[in-house]
């Protein structure tokens, strides 16, 4: 027990965090609605710049097939309203019913990943069979998408629903069953569907949100040595295993001794990209690399375009917003009294930070191309929707802080009561 009261063992996994932040819990004179409307602003911020963005490379990408720019992004649009109305959705939803819907969804999202191997209803790209064909001519979705997010959720009733597991260090053969069967084998089923289908990039974005929940879980750093351990081999014997793949990392070792019209010709464009836009960009709708110069310029290279085009300041903008989404995250966790919140954001911050961190390093160059796209500003109506939906479940923690709720409703009141005086009713007149 610390001086102020509060039992600061039952949360060991988050004991950086206090070192980081002060003591657990709600502080005197702090807003109690800054990391909701925080939250709110920067995920707006980073849709507008994404919706920007793509519509930027598909007036080009889409008029050079001879297909309609506007029709292309309308289908994209309606990705986006699906999200923003879930985000809403979610968000207004008690912690008890966001509880409930952790299994339902873990299983939906593995139910979708095994439609990618049904014939004529899995397709191929670029490779990898992760992708299925929707109805109504909407494109293609990626279900592995959804899996993140359910496995976020069912990870946080698991790992709270067995904290004592966790707290002891997983130190007995009983422990380790409960371990394996409630966490491991779940989380290891989503990652092997989307192996199986050949997607390491996503891949490695599942296996760092399972690390990150598993953190603000408690769970001892023997297990992280022994379990990152095991996945260093996984990823190794994965890349030698594939000769693109291999090439791909080659290239990004050896950058010299190798094609810049075959394997290295992305990362090289994207570096163009970059050096092209300077300090304030070329302009928006401007870019040179998206005039088929860059391949993946809407997807996994837009942040090369968006360098090119707003330039460094508009490159670091969108870092800063990457940066205010996590910072909101770790105000959620450390104001927070449940481990059900803490590791439910710690896996989403890890999903959506990390997979930002990982698509920017892949650019300039700090990582090899991985095929992970800039959550919320690439294009992928279903990246967008699942990414969306996570930001509901997190402004759902941020309007339970302490006093939130009870503030978010007396601003919506006064709002209602402002537009009445504005615009007050006419009365039928006889």
């Amino acid at each position: 027990m610390t001086a102020s009261g509060k039992n600061t063992g039952t949360r060991p996994g988050r004991a950086w965090l206090r070192r980081l932040r002060g003591a657990d819990g709600p502080v005197k004179d702090e807003s109690s609605t800054l990391s909701y409307y925080a939250l709110l602003i920067a995920t707006l911020a980073l849709l507008a710049f994404g919706l920007i963005m793509v519509f930027s490379v598909q007036s080009v990408t889409t008029a050079a097939q001879g297909g309609n720019a506007f029709t292309a992004f309308s289908k994209y649009l309606v990705f986006a309203a699906v999200g923003l109305i879930g985000m809403v959705a979610l968000s207004r939803l008690p912690l008890r019913i966001l509880k409930r819907l952790a299994w339902p969804a873990l299983l939906a999202a593995f139910a979708m990943q095994l439609l990618v191997f049904v014939p004529g209803v899995g397709i191929d790209v670029y490779g990898n069979r992760n992708w299925i064909m929707l109805p109504a001519g909407l494109g293609t979705a990626q279900p592995s998408e959804f899996i993140k997010l359910g496995l976020c959720l069912y990870l946080g009733v698991m790992v709270s629903r067995h904290r004592d597991t966790f707290l002891g260090g997983v130190s007995s053969w009983g422990a380790f069953a409960r371990f394996f069967g409630w966490i491991l084998l779940p989380a290891g089923i989503g990652i092997g569907l989307v192996m199986a289908g050949g997607d390491l990039g996503t891949v490695i974005v599942l296996t760092a949100l399972v690390a990150g929940a598993l953190w603000l879980g408690g769970l001892g750093w023997r297990w992280f040595a022994a379990l990152g351990a095991l996945g260093l081999v996984g990823f190794a014997g994965a890349s030698m295993l594939s000769a693109n793949r291999r090439a791909r990392i080659l290239a990004w070792l050896h950058p010299d001794r190798y094609d810049p019209l075959d394997v290295g010709y992305q990362p090289m464009h994207g570096r163009y990209a970059l050096g092209t836009g300077g300090w304030w960009g070329v302009g928006p709708g401007s870019s040179r690399q998206k005039w088929g110069y860059l391949t993946q310029a809407d997807s996994d290279y837009i942040f090369a375009v968006l360098g090119e085009e707003f330039g460094l300041v508009g490159t670091l903008l969108v870092i800063l917003l990457f940066v205010v989404v996590g910072w909101c995250c770790i105000r959620i966790i450390r104001r927070s009294e449940s481990m059900y919140v803490a590791v439910v954001t710690g896996g989403i911050m890890t999903w959506i930070v990390g997979q930002a961190l990982i698509n920017m390093s892949v650019v300039v160059g700090l990582l090899p191309v991985l095929g992970v796209p800039l959550p919320l500003v690439s294009a992928g109506g279903s990246a967008l929707v699942s990414v969306l939906l996570a930001v509901g479940v997190l402004l759902a923690f941020a309007r339970n802080e302490p006093g939130a709720s009870a503030a978010l409703r007396s601003r919506t009141g006064a709002v209602r009561r402002t537009l009445a005086v504005i615009a007050p009713r006419r009365r039928n007149r006889v």
